[in-house]
């Protein structure tokens, strides 16, 4: 039984080699599995882009992927360099504007009658009725409680209060404050005070017979010696004539730029004769000592 089965199992070795020689005899001089071989290519064609699908996808991933990354990357330094760009642009635009001012002052000391110091302010003082600017100039800089101080549009304060490094400010606009000045078309004189921050000031003591209009420039006339005369202080905004009152409510809009001017000048406006220097240094002590900043 075993010697059957091992005959038959040879006979059919020996048949299918003899086919296969066949075959490829065939195929060498004929082409026959060649032809067969196309068609099954073809019709296994489907077969591979199916297989073949999966690994372009996780390729295409890996691909979007990394070109994600680098877009971001590449967005976040855009972004860092433009907002460095800003930071640059603003620094230069600051620059220009303080140069500007710096200009505007030089060409202002020119008119000034005496001496004269810059200084920066450094913080200010606008709540409630005060008005006052911290200056980076003090008495180490040779500023004295009194001196003047003016932008380059007109007066802005007095100096009340000193420190080794740094003075303080009154500025006109604070209700302490008052300015002896004169009306530059028709010389009419009275008084200039502060009515708080983001206020007219007003001109007190004028009469309804005074001639004062609308426009008209107010300078300093120099009385009192507290303030040296001729520097702008405002210009008439508004005239109201009130029945029954014998003086006229005037208000005036400064000429300095009180709640933005951050370049000054402090202006040490004494005479040729040494009496009326003293008496300048004793007249221009405020006249309230406002409380610190």
């Amino acid at each position: 039984m075993l010697f059957r089965h091992a005959t038959g199992l040879w006979l059919r070795v020996f048949c299918l080699s003899i086919i296969m020689i066949g075959l490829m005899v065939a195929d060498h001089h004929y082409r026959y599995v060649n032809n067969v071989r196309k068609v099954l290519s073809v019709a296994l064609i489907p077969l591979q882009y199916t297989l073949d699908a999966p690994v372009e996808v996780i390729n295409w991933l890996k691909v979007s992927a990394a070109a994600q990354h680098r877009l971001a990357t590449e967005n976040l330094q855009l972004k860092q360099q433009l907002l460095l760009m800003q930071v640059s642009l603003q620094q230069l635009i600051n620059m220009q504007q303080e140069n500007g001012q710096l200009r505007a002052l030089l060409k202002s000391s020119s008119r000034i009658n005496g001496q004269f110091q810059e200084a920066k302010a450094l913080a200010m003082n606008l709540e409630g009725p005060s008005a006052e600017v911290v200056l980076n100039k003090g008495s180490r800089g040779g500023v004295l409680i009194g001196q003047v101080v003016i932008d380059v549009s007109g007066v802005m304060g007095q100096i009340i209060d000193l420190t080794p490094f740094t003075s303080r400010l009154m500025l006109i606009s604070d209700p302490r404050s008052g300015v002896p000045v004169e009306d530059d078309r028709s010389r009419f004189q009275a008084i200039v005070v502060g009515a708080g921050t983001n206020r007219p000031l007003s001109l007190i003591h004028a009469a309804e017979t005074a001639d004062v209009k609308v426009g008209d420039l107010l300078i300093t006339s120099g009385l009192g010696a507290r303030y040296p005369e001729g520097y702008p202080v405002g210009r008439v905004l508004r005239i109201t004539k009130m029945q029954g009152e014998p003086f006229m409510s005037i208000e005036v809009e400064p000429s300095a730029l009180l709640e933005q001017s951050r370049r000054v000048l402090i202006v040490s406006h004494y005479r040729d004769d040494d009496s009326e220097k003293m008496l300048y240094k004793t007249a221009t002590k405020p006249m309230i000592k406002g409380p610190a900043l």
